[in-house]
């Protein structure tokens, strides 16, 4: 399939999110429909945001909105305009401990992976701070660079994803985004600026070690991130199978349900062992899956899935969680 670009019109920019149970947002904004990054893990296809919308997706030329993933992107262009439509007739805002009110662009799609895709999503973030939201970018692109002027803001924290600082095996994983040494080095830019950051230290693969983990937050301590998410490979839906199709031969082995829930459980061990020995454990913020139940004691999962990260956003008084019970599930 070539690439199939458009636009689509859509009722409601801004929906009530989920994502609260991992620490990132009450709401999210997506500029579009799909990504051209490419990235084979990518779990956005298997999520009712695509799944439930595959007629739609066909009907504009998508033969397969899951296996095509990559391949495929819609604008939404009416989307400034519905922005503030709603905000400006928006009177409650929700707000969880967890989520914070905070708006996350994107969960969906890449706000800056290209230059349409930049220009909407600047225009939504003027928007979204017009009206006192708090922001949270997410990306792998570097475009966010050209908006330092807005984007080094007190209500706005922007975010890389950069699980590993490899860049061949980022060229077979996400053979479309940027490679992690430019990502790292616009991160070092966005820090000289002033600006908010973290990382989503993901997905990490199964071949990463305790000797990975500490070289890799080792590097990544330097833009002083306020927060590093953590989660690994989820292999064992069609992105398995893009994975597979694209040579990734490492991922069969923990492509069913008790090999992926020991990988996991065993990178989880790797990764507080390696934040705890270069002293930036308070910082890390875990995704444990919620097919881990039965793997993993249910109070560390619960306790991860509905805790507010360390962030501090300005007029939030978040909730603070008991020092008492810290779980941890590294390995003595």
């Amino acid at each position: 399939m070539s690439i199939t670009q458009g636009s689509e019109n859509i009722a409601s920019p801004l929906q009530q999110s989920a994502l609260f149970k991992k620490g990132l947002c009450d709401y999210v904004v997506n500029v579009a429909s799909g990504c051209l990054h490419g990235c084979t893990f990518c779990y956005v296809p298997s999520t009712p945001v695509i799944r439930t919308r595959q007629n739609h997706l066909k009907e504009k030329g998508v033969i397969d909105p899951q296996m095509d993933w990559g391949k495929y992107l819609f604008l939404r262009e009416n989307l400034p305009e519905k922005l503030e439509n709603t905000l400006e007739r928006k009177r409650v805002w929700h707000e969880t401990p967890a989520g914070k009110g905070v708006v996350l662009l994107c969960s969906g799609t890449d706000p800056y992976q290209n230059k349409k895709t930049a220009d909407l999503t600047r225009v939504a973030v003027e928007t979204l701070l017009k009206y006192n939201k708090r922001v949270r970018i997410l990306t792998r692109g570097l475009l966010w660079l050209n908006d330092l002027d807005i984007l080094a803001h007190p209500n706005v924290t922007v975010g890389m994803s950069l699980p590993y600082l490899n860049d061949t095996l980022s060229r077979q994983i996400e053979p479309a985004s940027p490679p992690p040494s430019l990502r790292l080095k616009a991160l070092l830019e966005g820090h000289k600026a002033g600006c908010r950051l973290y990382i989503a230290s993901a997905p990490t693969p199964p071949q990463m070690i305790l000797e990975d983990f500490i070289f890799y937050l080792d590097k990544i301590l330097q833009i002083e991130p306020e927060v590093i998410f953590w989660e690994p490979i989820n292999a064992r839906g069609t992105n398995g199978k893009r994975m597979l199709a694209a040579g990734l031969d490492f991922i069969e082995p923990i492509m069913n349900k008790k090999a992926w829930a020991k990988y996991f459980i065993d990178q989880w061990g790797a990764f507080e062992k390696a934040a705890q020995s270069i002293g930036c454990l308070e910082r890390l913020h875990i995704w444990p899956d919620q097919e881990l139940a039965g793997f993993v004691d249910s109070k560390i999962l619960e306790y991860w899935w509905y805790k507010p990260t360390i962030e501090r956003w300005p007029g939030y008084e978040a909730q603070e969680i008991s020092n008492n019970f810290r779980p941890s599930i590294t390995i003595e």
